[in-house]
Parts: C-alpha cells; sequence; structure tokens
C-alpha cells in the first residue's frame, strides 16, 4: 500500500483495537521496524480514545500511508475538556515511538489524534 489512504469507523470499544492494530500492521507490513511502531503507537492512540469516548461513540480511524511514513488519525466524540498529560505513559509511550503526535479536543466535542511514523 504505496500513497494509500484507508479509513474505519467502529463502536469505540475495547474489542475492537485488535482490528485497528491487524490495519496498522497490514499497512506497514512492507517495513517491520515501521510496521512495530506504528502498532504500538495506534493501539495506545485507540485506548486513549476510547477510555474517553461517550457510551455507544465511534471510533474513526484513517491511515495514510507514502512510502516509508504512515500518519494516522483518530477521533471520538467525548466530554474530555482535556487531552492526555504530556507526563502520562500514553504520551510517553506514543512519543517514543512516532515522528510526530498532536492530541486536542476540538470545539464540537470530539477528541483527536494525529500521529506519524516513519521508517
Amino acid at each position: 500500500m504505496n500513497g494509500s489512504d484507508v479509513e474505519l469507523r467502529m463502536a469505540a470499544r475495547p474489542a475492537y483495537l485488535s482490528t485497528v492494530r491487524a490495519v496498522a500492521g497490514a499497512i506497514a507490513r512492507s517495513t517491520p521496524s515501521l510496521a512495530i511502531d506504528l502498532v504500538i503507537a495506534v493501539d495506545e492512540a485507540c485506548t486513549a480514545l476510547i477510555a474517553r469516548a461517550h457510551a455507544h461513540a465511534e471510533l474513526r480511524c484513517r491511515f495514510d500511508r507514502d512510502g516509508d511514513s504512515v500518519r494516522f488519525h483518530a477521533e471520538v466524540r467525548s466530554s474530555a475538556v482535556t487531552v492526555p498529560d504530556h507526563h502520562s505513559l500514553y504520551w510517553r509511550v506514543v512519543s517514543s515511538v512516532t515522528d510526530a503526535v498532536a492530541t486536542w479536543v476540538d470545539g464540537d466535542g470530539r477528541l483527536l489524534v494525529e500521529l506519524r511514523c516513519r521508517a
């Protein structure tokens, strides 16, 4: 998958984390070191979003592969008014395996994460 976009929409429940991890691994499978980092980052990001999601919320994930780089964007409806602390385990794990990470709350009640991993 080079220059490809993949989008997933599912219930924001822990039971679906394995699906998101499998897609992350498949998108980066041609580059083992990228695949490992991407799966770890995506798992942590989605876990953080699901933990803060409204009941019955939908988790939306988008992967964009461009050469040796993957950009991941995920969002969920949430009543959270703050993002995970930059000193939290979540932030430390995700920032250690990505080249860029951002987490924010928008004005429409959504909690969002965007990250980029490069091989």
